[in-house]
């Protein structure tokens, strides 16, 4: 859920406690209030006939009795209520039009004349409670519906306008590469919190464009520098190889240096590698026909896998293209099946899979799984005496991932596969 969205969502909750708060308000000062000014109206008509009782002006008080808008009774002195002569009460009278009871306000009076004590008697029809409360909790559900409608459209205008630079930026940050050599354009800002972003952003990344580009070249100079005095190395110890006057035990020693030096060789070469993948330093791409690849990698391996007296068995259902780096694709078929053929058994069998998803690799060999959490990691070995660098299986990894492809390993029917899994966005069939 988007920020904003989820800043909208808590206000609506929130605002559903005070809007009942300020509905209880509401609904307490409404009828405080019509209260307040029915006492006021009944107690202005006790006045009113009060004057008539005291100008003795009979067909005013008929006319009121008549209306049954009041009773005016007479009463003796002793009738008082605790001395109080006013009394304001709540009680239900028929309406005849509904046909039910009606909430109203009565005003009890006791007026004392010359001749005669009177009780005056005077209600006046006020409003039911229970419309009242309806009322007001209609009120309150379209205020909230209103709020939550216009919280939408302002959640909707607001991620388009005041967010843009801060959407810019996250696409900035996505689209990003050091090997780009190029710092994107971020959107101008007047909200300061968003130019310092952007500010720190730009910094940021022309750094790691800089911190980068000299990896980069100290990576190429020392691949560079160690692989000349290596072939130096190897080219004497080939002329030492060749002397007639070498006793047994100085040969083995120097094919032990030959060997030594071949490794670091290969091992220089690897990690170099590694690190223009991770670099992304390749990135021309083009279709790669993945049957073609395995073809020219079985060709490759012909003699290592006639060595072993390996069962091989090729299947192709339905060939595919891949859009990677031909080179890459290369490499990381050519690890695969050198992995298959190394950690073999003599007389095993390996078998290659290519169908409309995934291209599976496998192969016998031990009989036990392998650890799922190592197995792609550098410099691991499943057996401590390989003579492998333990590099074949992570540059294979690493290569999937800059190419968006999926590298995984499972132990089935006591054989070990590696599944490189197409993407669905990545596949295109012949």
């Amino acid at each position: 859920m988007k920020l904003l969205s989820k800043t909208s969502l808590y206000y609506v909750l929130m605002s559903i406690p005070l809007l009942l708060l300020f509905g209880f308000v509401c609904y307490q000062v409404i009828t405080d209030e019509v209260k307040h000014s029915n006492d006021e109206l009944l107690l202005n008509r006790v006045h009113l006939i009060e004057h008539y009782l005291a100008e003795n002006d009979s067909v005013s008080i008929d006319f009121l009795i008549k209306t049954k808008e009041a009773t005016i009774t007479k009463t003796l002195k002793n009738n008082f209520r605790n001395g109080s002569k006013i009394i304001f009460s709540d009680t239900l009278i028929l309406d005849k039009s509904e046909n039910e009871m009606a909430p109203n306000r009565m005003i009890s009076a006791f007026v004392q004349g010359e001749k005669a004590n009177f009780q005056i008697k005077i209600w006046r029809s006020t409003i039911e409670y229970d419309e009242l409360i309806e009322g007001i909790l209609y009120l309150l559900v379209g205020i909230l519906a209103t709020f939550f409608l216009i919280s939408l459209v302002l959640n909707f205008w607001i991620s388009k306008k005041m967010w843009q630079p801060f959407y810019t930026a996250v696409n900035n940050l996505e689209g990003f590469r050091a090997s780009d050599n190029r710092v994107p354009i971020f959107e101008k800002s007047t909200t300061r919190e968003f130019a310092v972003l952007n500010n720190s952003l730009q910094k940021m990344m022309g750094k790691m464009i800089t911190d980068y580009n000299s990896q980069k070249k100290f990576t190429e100079n020392a691949a560079h520098e160690i692989q000349t005095p290596l072939a130096v190395i190897k080219s004497k110890v080939d002329l030492l190889i060749q002397s007639e006057n070498l006793q047994e035990n100085e040969v083995d020693l120097i094919v032990a240096i030959d060997d030594a030096c071949a490794k670091m060789s290969r091992l220089n070469k690897s990690l170099l590698l590694l690190t223009k993948i991770e670099n992304r330093q390749f990135k021309s791409t083009e279709m790669v026909a993945v049957a073609k690849v395995v073809d020219a990698s079985l060709l490759l391996f012909e003699d290592s896998i006639a060595n072993k007296k390996i069962n091989l068995l090729h299947n192709t259902t339905i060939d595919l293209l891949i859009n990677m780096n031909s080179d890459l694709c290369l490499v990381l078929i050519n690890n695969l099946v050198q992995n298959a053929i190394r950690h073999n058994t003599i007389g095993g069998s390996i078998t290659i899979t290519t169908n409309s998803n995934e291209i599976i690799v496998e192969n016998t060999g031990i009989s036990q799984a392998l650890d799922t959490s190592l197995v792609f990691e550098r410099f691991h070995k499943s057996i401590a005496t390989d003579a492998s660098l333990g590099l074949g299986l992570a540059i294979a990894y690493e290569i999937a991932e800059v190419s968006g492809l999926s590298l995984h390993y499972q132990f089935v029917n006591d054989r070990h596969c590696f599944v490189l899994r197409v993407l669905q966005s990545q596949k295109i069939f012949l």
